[in-house]
């Protein structure tokens, strides 16, 4: 069930009941999106997160009726450097069990985390984002405040490039832990590739999905403090067509 819809800035929230709840009405609005883009475009690009908050959204998103996936080139946010394309916790291996095995995309880019030159990995999928620039962007928030891998406080609003090589915080680190993809802080690898917030601001549209208790605080800091990169999601309130789905946990801190 829809609690409450609010504005801020530019950035419309919903807040729902459940996660389930969340991660349908998250699927919906980016069906129809998808649905109305495709009338539009003879092929789409769409970037997606990998991680537990985008669960509910993506099993509901395969289910959508009237996608034609053939259509639509994946990219995603960021990766793992270190992690092959089979382990676990990378996030290609995440984006092919919720949602390339189920709905046989056009075609898949997937960062590479083993790369022996990052530096030319990262010019390597820019230059891919350039040629088939994206439509629609599905985001969460780190709970540190992060989008993407961009971390506090060595987030740039100002990045010059779309994609970089980054080092992980800890606040992040553990994250990965409290999200079970890792037993423990050592295990979670340092350094990742990551699109930059200009970048993932350029994208027309975005969905938002944060669930959890976990997520109150950066929530609360990214929808009431200052737009700054001490919390990189606080820019969202600038995005001029993005929508921040939340359940009832992920927004128990907000003022009003």
């Amino acid at each position: 069930m829809l609690l409450r819809q609010a504005q801020y800035g530019q950035l419309r929230v919903e807040i729902y009941s459940t996660r389930k709840e969340m991660g349908a009405a998250a699927a919906e609005l980016a069906a129809s999106w998808i649905r109305e883009l495709l009338t539009q475009k003879e092929i789409l690009s769409l970037v997606f997160a990998s991680a537990p908050s985008q669960n509910e959204m993506l099993e509901a998103l395969r289910s959508q009726p009237g996608i034609d996936w053939q259509r639509i080139q994946v990219f995603h946010l960021d990766e793992y450097v270190g992690l092959g394309p089979d382990h676990p916790a990378s996030f290609r291996r995440y984006l092919q069990d919720h949602l390339l095995q189920h709905v046989k995309p056009r075609a898949f880019h997937g960062l590479d985390g083993l790369a022996p030159d990052l530096s030319r990995e990262c010019r390597r999928y820019e230059a891919l984002l350039r040629q088939y620039p994206p439509d629609l962007v599905f985001l969460g928030i780190g709970e540190n405040g992060h989008l993407a891998f961009n971390d506090p406080p060595a987030c740039d609003f100002e990045d010059p490039v779309a994609v970089k090589v980054v080092q992980l915080d800890e606040t992040c680190r553990l994250q990965q832990v409290h999200d079970g993809a890792f037993p423990n802080l050592e295990a979670v690898p340092r350094v990742a590739l990551t699109l930059t917030v200009p970048f993932l601001m350029s994208i027309p549209r975005a969905v938002i999905v944060v669930p959890g208790p976990t997520k109150r605080q950066a929530v609360k800091t990214a929808l009431e403090g200052p737009i700054e990169p001490a919390c990189p999601a606080s820019i969202l309130r600038r995005h001029p067509q993005a929508v921040l789905f939340l359940d009832q946990e992920a927004a128990s801190l907000l003022s009003s």
